[in-house]
């Protein structure tokens, strides 16, 4: 006697998934009154993307903010957590740590062509992270954020007051830039 039978489609794997998100657009804007380019263009006009680092800073007249887009899955999150990495650079400075702050914004640029110019100084604050040397990195909750994600995209910006801080950005090559811990 032949026996068959029809298997019945199982999950995988029970429970919540994670999914690790690298950046997929990111760049530097400044808004700021400084001028660039031998004091003959406002900085706040150049587009700072596709470059190796992207930069946070806000001085007296300067204010410099990172900003990340990325893609997210269709599946809705339970829990999404942005990862900061080491920084690159923190201009000399001996200071023990620095303080991060993350906000949501639009989706309307282009990181080739986004500037102080064209991109709205709007945000939603999301949360904030002391980070302490020699830790260097650390984790922010952005699932508010994720959750309410227009077509499945998201874009934050990353502020610190003092010091400079740079990191590595997407054309770096470097496997430390900002991911996300999307769980769904």
């Amino acid at each position: 006697m032949k026996l068959s039978f029809v298997a019945a489609a199982l999950p995988l794997a029970l429970g919540a998934s994670t999914v690790n998100l690298r950046v997929s657009r990111d760049a530097t804007i400044s808004y700021n009154g400084i001028m660039c380019s031998y004091d003959t263009v406002p900085c706040s006009s150049i587009p700072f993307g596709l470059q190796n680092k992207v930069t946070t800073f806000r001085g007296n007249r300067d204010f410099e903010r990172v900003l990340l887009g990325f893609d997210l899955p269709t599946n809705k999150p339970t829990k999404c957590v942005l990862r900061i990495p080491k920084p690159v650079d923190n201009n000399g400075s001996n200071a023990p740590g620095f303080a991060l702050t993350v906000s949501s914004t639009d989706n309307i640029w282009d990181e080739a062509s986004v500037s102080g110019y064209n991109k709205k100084i709007d945000s939603t604050l999301i949360g904030s992270v002391n980070v302490t040397a020699p830790q260097d990195t650390a984790t922010i909750d952005v699932t508010a954020a994720c959750a309410n994600a227009s077509n499945y995209k998201i874009s934050l910006f990353v502020d610190t007051s003092f010091p400079l801080i740079s990191f590595n950005s997407l054309q770096s090559g470097s496997k430390d830039i900002f991911t996300l811990d999307y769980t769904f």
